[in-house]
């Protein structure tokens, strides 16, 4: 089923990822949010079939014990969207890595360095966008890796749209993200950036 319910990306956006990802055809995919797993799906069913995902969630139980606390109305999307139901039983679900956390103090360690594209869609909250791309920069690889940000200047989630204006404004590296028309994903290639 291609049709979001709240929460999700929007088909435009899901078929912009998709495009990125058939592009760039990354072997290594990190997620921040799985919620339903829909998106998760879609990286995995359009990037190469030896591509692994991991896909980090919070779970409900961490509710109300995160680092950071989260923006209004997210409460009803942690441990809402049955996280996985896309991709579980699906062609795709052995190539899938769930992992469960708060991206504020989950150790990606094992991960810095390795991944090709990171989807960004957790907290919407001013501090943990910040953390989260932070670590998303991080998990990238450092000359060919893309990070993907979603629900930039969509009312409801300013945590995101100010963030992201702010890493623009003071990062060097986060000044050459742009928004793809008509939706509200930010992108940031950075095999690109070496090229200025």
């Amino acid at each position: 089923c291609m049709e979001p319910v709240n929460g999700n990306i929007s088909i435009v956006e899901l078929v912009a990822l998709a495009r990125i990802v058939r592009a760039r055809r990354p072997k290594a995919i990190f997620e921040i949010g799985t919620f339903n797993g829909r998106t998760t799906l879609n990286l995995a069913a359009n990037a190469p079939t030896d591509a692994e995902i991991w896909t980090l969630d919070l779970p409900r139980e961490m509710m109300g014990r995160t680092k950071f606390r989260l923006a209004p109305a997210e409460s009803m999307f942690v441990g809402a969207g049955d996280a996985g139901v896309f991709f579980c039983g699906t062609e795709f679900e052995d190539r899938i890595h769930r992992l469960v956390g708060d991206s504020a103090t989950f150790d990606f360690s094992p991960y810095e360095g390795q991944m090709d594209l990171i989807f960004v869609d957790g907290s919407h909250a001013l501090p943990y966008v910040l953390n989260d791309s932070r670590v998303a920069l991080r998990l990238a690889k450092a000359d060919s890796g893309a990070i993907v940000w979603h629900d930039y200047g969509v009312g409801g989630w300013d945590g995101v749209t100010r963030a992201l204006n702010r890493l623009y404004d003071e990062d060097g590296v986060f000044g050459s993200m742009f928004r793809i028309k008509g939706t509200s994903l930010v992108c940031l290639f950075l095999d690109s950036e070496k090229r200025r």
